[in-house]
């Protein structure tokens, strides 16, 4: 086994369009996860509207309940 390890050598004129292009890519990176992360928060937001809707809409025994307190005299 051969094992050759070299130093990599960027000409000096190419230089300053790799950090251009890393920067680029850091920064398209950063708004892609601000995107997502503002988007799932929409739909968990929609979702919970959604459920506040359907549970105004559904009749349930709770709607019905009432909560009476009891003294303890009346025992």
């Amino acid at each position: 086994m051969i094992f050759v390890q070299m130093a990599c050598m960027i000409p000096v004129n190419t230089l300053g369009q790799r950090k251009l292009a890393g920067l680029a890519a850091g920064c398209i990176a950063v708004f892609i996860s601000l995107f997502v992360i503002s988007y799932l928060d929409y739909v968990k937001n929609v979702q919970k509207n959604m459920y506040i809707e359907w549970d105004v809409k559904t009749v349930t025994a709770g709607d019905y309940t009432v909560e009476v307190n009891i003294p303890e005299e009346m025992y």
